[in-house]
């Protein structure tokens, strides 16, 4: 799943992705929480490790 957003899927590659999340219980929950990591992720790249305020 993490290659999708690496790189450009060919349709064989995006097809089997498709097939495998919706029968994968795991990978559903994983990509519906996919756009919050990516969320966490930038704001702790953008905090200022010398700031003394704490959210």
């Amino acid at each position: 799943m993490s290659q999708r957003l690496e790189r450009k899927l060919s349709l064989l590659d995006r097809t089997n992705l498709r097939l495998h999340v919706t029968q994968c219980r795991d990978c559903t929950n994983f990509a519906r929480q996919l756009p919050e990591i990516g969320k966490a992720v930038r704001a702790f790249a953008s905090h200022d490790p010398d700031s003394k305020d704490i959210k």
